[in-house]
């Protein structure tokens, strides 16, 4: 079944989303150990990635979004 492009369009907002934010915390809590941080600069670390990944998850996914439209 081959799908239209208006509902691929609709889910690459929260695919970006969640790819990213999965990214971001990933290579925070990877720093983190490498840098042996203590509790609380590794939870703002993790965090602070997280959020930045996500962030360029949603701005790859609008990129995307206009070159296929």
């Amino acid at each position: 079944m081959k799908e239209d492009s208006a509902s691929i369009l609709k889910s690459l907002t929260p695919a970006g989303l969640a790819i990213g934010f999965l990214a971001g915390t990933t290579l925070g809590s990877s720093v983190s150990f490498l840098m042996e941080l203590q509790p609380s600069r590794l939870v703002l670390t993790v965090a602070l990635l997280g959020l930045t990944g996500a962030v360029l998850g949603l701005g790859a996914a609008a990129c995307i979004r206009r070159c296929i439209t």
